[in-house]
């Protein structure tokens, strides 16, 4: 024996219903503190309620076992349901209520959100919401719901999840009965710091009375409203929610039982899952042993892999192996990809490549007497990206990528069914690292481009068009640009607003190196008050004139933007 361990029960991971049966207390009321039942999920006090008192009850509890009279009675004082002798009643340094911890799964995707959801739903109209999800264009990180949310039925954390990601969205200009702003809906600023958490919290509850307004609410008690007030403390006790996050502990329902369950003839199921997750196990650690013997050199792999040519990979970008499509000549580039101006396009940037220096002007008198000896180019279209986020941590994956953007043209499928084409949005490094003599920080360090054309000039002219040069760039891509971002996002949405940039009605387009692309980016289109019905999430992109950088995709996203 090296020492001696005495681990302390911190906090308890459960669902609003454990979390009553292990506390004692009754439905309906709060786990953690003294809310009276009626006052349950409406405005919060201005200072924090107290928690239940831990000594009342273990006093109640003593008598459980010599005076049950009085242990009826002071457990009734005290708030609880006659429970006897609970497991955390003899623990040193426990108090059950400090550490009945938040449940993001329950509380928020299973409970705030789901009302949420039905509520705007209500309030909106099914039709109009469902028409709205269908023509949001599609994002490596979001999920597309091409057949609206409105007809979704046992709807799970992770799909409530999804919906969250583009719920702004969806009510973006859309106007209520009655004439009353949408701004009153929902906050709209989530922030991981405590004191903008409580913000958005107290703007939650002096809004929710629009709810009551419209007649879609009558009332507000809900406990798991209510529990968002205990968010604070159990976040500076106990750290962030995903350390006590039930979505973890759930997951072994799919790896223990839901899986085991479809291994089995649904006989007798229960020995047959044991044996299944027994033999499992074993193969398991038997594959660890031979892996960590081949690590170790004492075994040599059965079969040497085969010799493949590694992918290119530009700082945080990868690009398939091979291209996509090969031979596309530069009438197919304008009339299958979108790339309008590519001729031009690229004789500007070779121009600059070799001329860094040179003014407008200068550039387009130069590229002039550019002249191309190859007529065709080698497209790619699927980019990968390893996301380096705002801590300066880069997500390192081997097997697959954290973001991805596409750039492919319509096609015909494997059954004849046409597919449209795909053109998706990213961030690239802006031109120029100063604007106006101050350094660019936070967002404002990129720029919203559309992704259409991602291609390889053929090697052998690289050394004619780029002379000299100790690195030519070999692969390139050729986007449409938006606005650049406003130095503050859209007072009422707290999102950035982009619109295309265009000069006359020409697009303006560049071709720039892969490796200024840093990751996706997802726009929300301005809808007005009715989405126009020839719009599809494969046309969006060219049929609307205003759109919002939606913050919420991912976790990187939101650090870069707010």
């Amino acid at each position: 024996m090296i020492r001696r361990g005495h681990p302390i029960l911190a906090t308890y991971i459960g669902d609003y219903p454990e979390q009553l049966l292990v506390t004692g207390i009754k439905s309906g009321e709060c786990p953690k503190c003294t809310i009276p039942r009626d006052e349950v999920g409406e405005t919060p006090a201005s200072n924090p309620r107290p928690f239940r008192g831990l000594q009342q009850i273990l006093e109640a509890l003593s008598y459980a076992d010599t005076d049950p009279r009085t242990f009826s009675k002071k457990r009734r004082e005290a708030g609880v349901k006659p429970i006897f002798h609970p497991f955390w009643e003899d623990l040193p340094f426990v108090n059950i209520f400090y550490s009945i911890t938040p449940d993001v799964l329950h509380q928020l995707y299973q409970g705030v959100i789901k009302h949420l959801i039905s509520w705007i739903k209500d309030t909106y109209g099914a039709d109009e919401i469902d028409a709205r999800c269908r023509r949001l264009p599609p994002n490596h990180n979001l999920r597309h719901f091409a057949k609206g949310i409105s007809k979704m039925s046992r709807v799970t954390g992770k799909e409530h999840q999804d919906i969250c990601r583009v719920l702004l969205g969806l009510v973006i200009g859309m106007p209520l009965p009655g004439g009353v702003s949408a701004v009153r809906l929902y906050p709209t600023h989530m922030t991981q710091t405590l004191d903008l958490l409580d913000d958005a919290r107290c703007r939650f509850h002096a809004n929710k009375a629009i709810f009551c307004d419209l007649d879609i609410r009558s009332h507000f008690r809900l406990p798991k409203l209510h529990s968002l007030e205990h968010y604070r403390l159990s976040i500076e006790l106990f750290g962030t929610t995903d350390n006590y996050d039930t979505q973890f502990s759930e997951r072994l329902h799919i790896d223990f039982a839901k899986e085991a369950y479809r291994a089995t003839n649904r006989k007798d199921e229960f020995s047959q899952m044991t044996i299944w997750l027994e033999r499992r196990e074993k193969i398991q650690r038997h594959a660890a042993y031979i892996q960590s013997r081949v690590n170790d050199g004492h075994i040599l792999p059965t079969r040497a892999p085969a010799a493949r040519p590694p992918k290119p990979r530009m700082a945080q970008v990868q690009l398939t192996r091979h291209p996509s499509a090969k031979g596309v000549e530069f009438e197919d580039a304008v009339a299958r990809y979108g790339a309008t101006y590519f001729r031009d396009a690229l004789t500007r940037f070779v121009v600059k490549t070799r001329h860094p220096d040179f003014s407008p002007a200068q550039v387009e008198r130069a590229s002039a007497s550019i002249y191309f000896s190859f007529r065709t180019i080698s497209a790619f279209h699927k980019l990968k990206f390893w996301i380096e986020d705002e801590s300066g941590l880069t997500i390192d994956t081997t097997d697959s990528a954290a973001d991805a953007a596409h750039a492919h043209p319509a096609r015909v499928g494997k059954h004849g069914k046409d597919i449209p084409g795909r053109f998706d949005t990213v961030l690239v490094k802006a031109d120029s690292g100063e604007a106006n003599g101050e350094s660019r920080i936070g967002v404002h360090r990129y720029q919203v481009v559309q992704l259409r054309l991602v291609f390889r000039v053929p090697a052998w002219a690289l050394a004619t068009l780029f002379p000299n040069h100790p690195s030519p760039p070999e692969y390139l891509a050729y986007i449409e640009h938006f606005t650049p971002f406003t130095s503050l996002p859209d007072p009422t949405t707290g999102l950035y607003q982009v619109i295309r940039s265009v000069r006359g009605s020409s697009r303006l387009a560049s071709i720039i190196p892969v490796d200024r692309i840093v990751r996706s980016c997802h726009l929300l289109p301005r809808f007005w008050a009715v989405a126009p019905r020839e719009w599809t999430s494969s046309n969006v992109l060219e049929k609307c004139s205003t759109f919002y950088v939606n913050a919420f995709t991912d976790r990187n996203t939101y650090r870069l933007v707010y």
